[in-house]
């Protein structure tokens, strides 16, 4: 009888450890699928909206900790940090310069491409202005971002179209000063970004007189990027995959579905629906269909405009590419 009881109480004892170990290594896998996910809220970040409306993150068994950000800068600074171990689509250049001074530390899983016709960006005016073409702005204030990027791009694309006529002067702007110094006449034209370009349009009546500065400079233009943390990609791969797996099914649900995707941004970033319907879905690339070609161009083109100090190698500051 004592045999028999020593038999159950060590079977009891194997099942409870099993279960205990069972829960442990599920407890493992959960943590160990969390991301970090750093957004700015705004539609550059519709494919990480779009995967939490659609449970695309879910699917994959993905715990998401979201933390929006304020700039592009910023971004890359907590990227490199290691305080998020991805960051959804932002501009490329403080990327580069964070990797100019520590190498190999992030990579780009994803870039955007860009056209006239398929762009965040534009140039507006009142609609009462007699400002008609890019050219008439010979001589006048032109507000914009206070980055240099901005001014930089605009600039350089003004004096490439008209080399013999007087430069417009770049007013350097905050974006919650951007309709308001349109509004009353502080400046002649804006070099707009979403949502402040849909929301004159629609809210304003902003009349567009030049389609995208990015796409018109360089087309498709690659300036939007989506990017890891290197050694947070390399230690956890499965994890990694998975998340850019959301991503990806993201990008062709916005392609298929692009007045549902905006609808989905409306609600994510707390804007009104006709706003939101008048911006352009952004066109990504994949994780793994990197223009890694077109992606060298451009980063020829940033060097010559003085936005980088050395044209990194794209096989190393990509993800592989399948």
């Amino acid at each position: 009888m004592k045999k028999y009881l020593f038999v159950i109480v060590v079977g009891l004892i194997s099942i409870l450890g099993c279960q205990n170990s069972q829960t442990q290594s599920s407890d493992k896998d959960t943590e160990d699928r969390t991301v970090k996910v750093g957004y700015l809220n705004m539609i550059t970040s519709l494919t990480h909206f779009v995967a939490i409306e659609k449970g695309y993150y879910k699917e994959q068994k993905l715990e998401i900790i979201a933390n929006p950000l304020k700039t592009s800068n910023l971004m890359a600074q907590e990227l490199v940090s290691g305080h998020i171990d991805v960051g959804i689509e932002f501009a490329i250049t403080p990327v580069l310069k964070q990797l100019e001074l520590t190498a190999g530390t992030v990579k780009i899983f994803s870039t955007s491409i860009i056209s006239t016709d398929d762009g965040f960006d534009a140039i507006v005016v009142k609609n009462d202005s007699p400002v008609q073409k890019l050219e008439d702005l010979a001589g006048k204030k032109v507000g914009g971002f206070p980055g240099t990027t901005a001014k930089v791009l605009f600039s350089q694309l003004f004096e490439t179209q008209f080399p013999d006529l007087a430069k417009p002067e770049f007013v350097k702007l905050t974006p919650n000063l951007h309709i308001q110094s349109l509004q009353t006449g502080d400046i002649d034209a804006l070099f707009a970004y979403e949502p402040v370009l849909s929301t004159g349009i629609v809210s304003y009546g902003f009349r567009k007189i030049f389609p995208s500065v990015y796409g018109t400079q360089f087309s498709p233009n690659p300036t939007g990027v989506g990017v890891v943390n290197n050694s947070w990609f390399e230690k956890n791969p499965e994890v990694a995959k998975a998340f850019l797996a959301a991503i990806d099914k993201s990008i062709d649900f916005i392609q298929n579905n692009p007045k549902e995707a905006k609808s989905i941004l409306a609600k994510a970033t707390n804007i009104d629906e006709a706003i939101a319907q008048n911006m352009n879905a952004l066109s990504l690339s994949k994780s793994n269909e990197i223009n890694l070609e077109n992606l060298n161009e451009y980063l020829a083109l940033l060097l010559e405009l003085d936005e980088i100090s050395v044209v990194p190698a794209v096989i190393d500051i990509c993800i592989p590419q399948n």
